[in-house]
């Protein structure tokens, strides 16, 4: 069975900020940064219910790279919420 994953606008932007940031500090390091976000996209389509757990909200970690993603699992919808640095504060909503 396979979820349809659903970015929401704020992850959009975090993620642009990030890739920036990476592009800024290596060439081709946002393409890899990007390259790893996508491959987490498709392991949560596959299975998003296989991950760590705050209450109604899940995190799944970017291979390679410091950073997780907070989505929630609705019927057959995968909605990210945050793409997140794990050295941030927890997130009062959404956890660590």
């Amino acid at each position: 069975m396979s979820y349809t994953v659903q970015v929401l606008p704020e992850a959009t932007q975090e993620v642009g900020e990030i890739l920036a940031y990476y592009e800024g500090e290596k060439p081709g390091l946002g393409h890899r940064f990007q390259h790893a976000l996508n491959e987490c996209y498709q392991s949560l389509a596959m299975n998003p219910s296989g991950q760590k757990r705050k209450g109604d909200f899940r995190h799944a970690m970017v291979h390679k790279f410091p950073y997780r993603v907070v989505y929630e699992v609705r019927g057959q919808l995968v909605l990210i919420y945050q793409v997140r640095h794990t050295r941030r504060k927890p997130h009062s909503k959404f956890g660590p």
